[in-house]
């Protein structure tokens, strides 16, 4: 008994030692996303919404994709932020970040609208310095199809809303 608490002692002093499972990296290395875009000028595009994981995390996610303006060819992506909080099926919370890689994407029209109609666009970038709370360095895409919803209103062809639906996979 005499021992006792030196042994308590060495069992606390390990397990603070040791990193918790709890506090690993989100289990999910992909995502299935989709959301609106809520900013966008000729070279930017903001997008927010929910994503499901592959390991059955839940999670809210933000980006700013920055690209060569819209209308040219091809039209590159050259910045931008990528930010994911995310919640597992255990209750653990975690994040996940990254930058968008100079080059490593483009904005690409599929269907250009005519006569109003909806616009699409494949947004696909390749991301690097992908961090969560444990890890660092890592690297992931992000791939959607942005629509734009229009309508004429008056004789103007307006966007009146914008949703973005497709996937962001990790390798932490």
């Amino acid at each position: 008994m005499r021992h006792a608490p030196r042994l308590l002692v060495v069992a606390l002093a390990v397990a603070l030692a040791l990193p918790a499972a709890a506090a690993a990296a989100p289990p999910s290395a992909s995502f299935a996303l989709s959301g609106h875009e809520y900013a966008f000028t000729s070279t930017v595009g903001c997008f927010a919404g929910t994503a499901g994981g592959n390991a059955g995390d839940r999670a809210a996610w933000n980006t700013c994709v920055e690209h060569d303006r819209l209308g040219s060819e091809p039209t590159y992506i050259t910045g931008g932020r990528f930010a994911m909080t995310t919640r597992s099926p255990s209750g653990h919370y975690d994040y996940v970040t990254g930058t968008f890689v100079y080059h490593g994407g483009m904005v690409e029209t599929i269907d250009s609208g005519v006569n109003c109609t909806n616009q699409r666009y494949g947004v696909t970038g390749a991301l690097e310095n992908v961090s969560t709370s444990t890890t660092t360095g890592g690297s992931g895409t992000f791939a959607v199809t942005l629509t734009h919803y229009r309508t004429r209103i008056f004789g103007t062809c307006i966007i009146y809303r914008a949703s973005v639906v497709g996937t962001a996979s990790f390798d932490y």
